[in-house]
């Protein structure tokens, strides 16, 4: 096994890890409609959620900054920029008109995005692909 799976395993390990310990505590504020807390609890775990979608491409990382030239896609950053604004907003402070509404900005599907966001963002440092 190359060093770079193995150490992006392990990281992408203790990520889960502490997702796992901070999800309880988050459950637990919205039951409690502590918004504090939900707030800091949200966005500690969007930042997570999005650091373990970096670490899935850590490959394309290290060659990014391995090479001295780095070429952005604009396009696809200005896109990514966007949905993380759209993904770091908490489940809860969402208005839901309609039913897609409701199912687009659950919890579940907003980890869903997040990781993307973290696989896109690596992506638009490299515009060549791999």
């Amino acid at each position: 096994m190359k060093k770079t799976t193995v150490f992006s395993g392990v990281i992408g390990l203790i990520i889960l890890l502490v997702i796992v310990l901070i999800l309880p505590q988050y459950e637990q504020m919205l039951d409690f409609h502590n918004t504090t807390w939900v707030i800091i609890y949200s966005i500690l775990l969007s930042l997570l959620y999005l650091l373990f979608g970096i670490f899935i491409e850590l490959k394309r990382v290290i060659k990014i900054y391995s090479k001295r030239n780095v070429s952005v896609n604009w396009l696809l950053l200005s896109f990514v920029v966007i949905l993380i604004v759209v993904v770091f907003v908490p489940d809860p402070f969402w208005f839901r008109p309609s039913l897609i509404m409701y199912y687009f900005f659950s919890t579940e599907v907003q980890v869903i995005l997040n990781v993307l966001a973290g696989i896109l963002l690596v992506r638009a440092f490299d515009k060549v692909g791999s």
